[in-house]
């Protein structure tokens, strides 16, 4: 439960990634597997080593329309809608319920996207495996989300380019811990930024002892959230997150550390940036496995947010991408409102 005594934006992710997850199966091994051997938990075995399972790799977008509250019945519809040869969209929508009546309303819609993978138990390889075709599409249908699927993929380049670049300066690596006793200036980048660590354990896992996208993204939203409160000092609600990637798989045991920092800010709401870097305990090696965007909204009107005071050309860069994120928005909001 959050600070307004509803769901935790973070609960409602990992509901959707679930309903994804199970569709993103279904679809896999119903349609592929109808003579195979496969699993009550949805993971087919091809062989006494390996087995295959549906990963989330990209989150297109989930819009956060409605807030849920304690007592309220929830159901989550989670269907199939586009495939490609490796990857599948899966398109999630969530209602709430009153226990006391039948009025019913969406609160959360959103595209997953998930690639199926076979995993060598033994080695822990993991290699792409196909995904059936998906039978009777409509047409126009199948257009729409094509044309999506193109975007996306695009999208994901630029991240990759964006996390080579990382990798290659060691920038989010080494800059993850703040230095102690280091003066902060007020409403800077550093001012707010947020550190949250925890340990993969075997309830934030599939059966295979990797963590789910839903375990991360609860993680990341919380991460988020605070960097957002710190800044603005009031109350904050999450009401969309897009560009949600994720690059490598997790481990059980792994440490996954959420960094949430701050890159837009407007009157009302904060756009921010949060990736995680897991470290393996026994060797060592840090990756960043995961980035994504959150935008928040103020609940007091009566406040407005504290400009974001940047301090270097990474942040200027930022801030002028999250105005330009923060621009389109409003035009597609205008749009749909036509």
């Amino acid at each position: 439960m959050n600070i307004i005594k509803g769901i935790h934006g973070g609960q409602i992710l990992q509901l959707a990634e679930d309903a994804g997850q199970i569709a993103a199966i279904k679809h896999c091994y119903t349609s592929m597997h109808r003579a195979g051997d496969t699993h009550a938990n949805g993971i087919s075995k091809t062989n006494d080593s390996t087995s295959c399972t549906p990963y989330m790799v990209r989150l297109h977008g989930l819009n956060f329309l409605h807030p849920i509250y304690v007592n309220q019945l929830v159901q989550a519809r989670a269907e199939v809608v586009f495939a490609s040869q490796h990857s599948l969209a899966v398109e999630i929508e969530i209602t709430a319920e009153n226990n006391n009546n039948t009025s019913r309303r969406i609160t959360n819609q959103g595209l997953f996207w998930y690639v199926n993978f076979k995993v060598d138990q033994r080695t822990q390889q993991f290699t792409i495996d196909n995904v059936p075709p998906l039978l009777n599409d409509d047409s126009l249908r199948y257009q729409k989300y094509f044309q999506i699927y193109n975007q996306q993929k695009k999208s994901r380049q630029t991240s990759r380019d964006i996390l080579r670049l990382s990798n290659e300066k060691k920038l989010a690596i080494q800059n993850d811990d703040p230095k102690p006793n280091t003066p902060v200036v007020k409403n800077t980048v550093a001012a707010s930024k947020c550190i949250l660590i925890q340990s993969v354990l075997p309830s934030d896992c599939y059966e295979n002892n990797y963590a789910t996208g839903g375990f991360l993204m609860k993680l990341m939203d919380s991460a988020a959230g605070i960097a957002c409160i710190k800044h603005c000092k009031c109350k904050v609600s999450t009401i969309s997150m897009s560009d949600v990637n994720f690059y490598k798989p997790v481990r059980l045991s792994n440490l996954a550390k959420a960094i949430g920092t701050l890159t837009f800010t407007s009157a009302n709401s904060v756009e921010t940036l949060t990736q995680i870097i897991t470290e393996d305990i026994w060797t060592g090696q840090r990756d960043i496995v995961a980035s994504a965007l959150f935008n928040f909204a103020i609940l007091d009107k009566s406040n407005k947010v504290p400009p974001l005071v940047l301090t270097n050309d990474d942040e200027k860069r930022l801030f002028a991408e999250g105005r330009q994120r923060y621009e389109n928005r409003k035009k597609m909001r205008l749009k749909n409102k036509q």
